[in-house]
């Protein structure tokens, strides 16, 4: 009987992790949104600055058929990877719903607002942002331990505003995403097994060219990040004591990792490091392109504005009647799921970072950290992550050219190594 192939072994390992996954789910962890939830608990007095982390994470699910339907293209030949994804995106569906869920139920949006955001973000598509099997494995690893610790780092301010309701929802949620984690980084182990040095440069070139999903998509995410930042929900303190270390140390590859390194790399790696930690600025956003110069605003601020307007013109037009409350608002229908009145209707205007883009205000209140800075090193560094801020397009420009550089390198060295390998069996 012949010796199953070494990638017929791998599909082996990634079918039963697969069935280990799906066996766990079902015993332990399965959740229902509409039931396992006290929506009635969602306090509407909690700050505006947790519902607009909380729309800012939700805007991220929102991508989720983008999500699902690209990468499922990439590996719908192995069954235990493929099929794992088509229930991971059942469980980030389930996220999705939830956030989406606890803003209506605890008043900070309504559902008008909840249909123009949705609209305004699904008029954008999101794209791998890398071309290779493995190292979008290695990403979904990376950005699952960081939503992960989002979530876990959003309950405690959750917590702290006295919201049952959104402390039970991140809860479970956090458990699903480091289930995730889980799932990934085990299939990147096995993978090291067989291919060690090409896994470790796939996992290396990840992490050099690494950001959050939806960052260049979602309206107003610049200041969502800072946002977030400025609470220590995540940041660049978190992104490398939470996320990246923890990785590396998961897969034991703490030293070998560092070896990889040249020295002009080293150097460079950790003075960028260095300056993450000391600024209160994402070191993922400021190489990303996409941050908004101080003083200006989102660039398609007038595109969601059109969209909200379109929405309702849109209803407004329709044949089929709109359900609505006593108050001519449009009736939520999650919230007629689980049995959930209104919340009265706000006065003043929604303060959505999606769909206004409003200044960032210098208080943020209701969250930790969040008191007007009188610190002079604080002002002086956030000072600092504004005037990196106006520079973006220059950084995004450097950063790809820097990426087109280092996959010619990396072209290079295969072939030379091919030509070196056919000269050493021709000797």
């Amino acid at each position: 009987m012949p010796k199953p192939s070494a990638q017929a072994r791998l599909e082996d390992f990634f079918y039963r992790e697969l069935l280990k996954y799906l066996y766990l789910a079902e015993k332990k962890r399965r959740w229902n949104q509409f039931t396992d939830i006290p929506w009635r608990d969602a306090n509407p007095d909690s700050a505006e600055t947790l519902a607009q982390c909380v729309e800012t994470f939700c805007a991220v699910e929102m991508y989720l058929p983008d999500f699902t339907s690209k990468l499922l293209t990439m590996i719908r030949r192995s069954r235990g990877r493929a099929w794992f994804h088509i229930n991971w995106g059942y469980e980030e569906s389930k996220h999705s719903l939830t956030l989406e869920g606890w803003l209506l139920a605890s008043g900070h949006r309504t559902e008008e607002e909840r249909e123009a955001v949705e609209a305004a973000l699904l008029g954008q598509e999101w794209e791998l942002p890398f071309d290779h099997p493995r190292q979008m494995v290695c990403y979904t690893m990376i950005q699952e331990l960081a939503t992960f610790w989002n979530y876990r780092n959003l309950e405690k301010i959750a917590a702290q505003e006295k919201d049952h309701c959104l402390v039970t929802a991140l809860r479970l949620i956090s458990v699903d995403e480091r289930v995730h984690y889980n799932f990934f980084r085990n299939v990147v182990k096995e993978w090291m097994k067989w291919d060690e040095r090409g896994t470790i440069e796939d996992l290396k070139y990840v992490f050099d060219n690494f950001t959050m999903p939806g960052n260049s998509q979602i309206p107003g995410y610049d200041e969502a990040a800072r946002i977030l930042a400025k609470t220590g929900i995540y940041g660049p303190r978190e992104y490398i004591k939470l996320v990246k270390m923890p990785v590396l140390e998961d897969l034991k590859l703490t030293k070998d990792f560092l070896k990889m390194e040249s020295d002009e790399e080293k150097a460079r790696r950790l003075e960028e490091e260095k300056a993450a930690l000391e600024a209160s600025v994402e070191k993922i956003q400021l190489g990303n392109g996409h941050a908004v110069a101080k003083g200006e605003k989102p660039f398609n601020s007038h595109a969601l504005t059109q969209a909200l307007e379109n929405t309702r013109r849109q209803k407004k037009e329709s044949r089929h009647q709109i359900p609505r409350y006593e108050n001519g608002g449009v009736r939520s229908a999650f919230l007629d799921m689980v049995g959930v009145d209104e919340q009265p209707q706000r006065d003043e205007p929604s303060r959505s970072l999606i769909l206004s883009a409003s200044e960032l205000e210098a208080k943020l209140p209701g969250s930790r950290g969040m008191e007007k800075l009188n610190n002079a090193l604080d002002q002086r560094l956030l000072a600092i992550g504004d005037e990196l801020s106006n520079n973006a397009e220059e950084l995004r420009a450097e950063r790809e050219q820097i990426r087109r550089e280092r996959a010619a390198i990396r072209s290079n060295r295969v072939k030379n190594d091919r030509l070196m390998k056919k000269y050493n069996e021709e000797q």
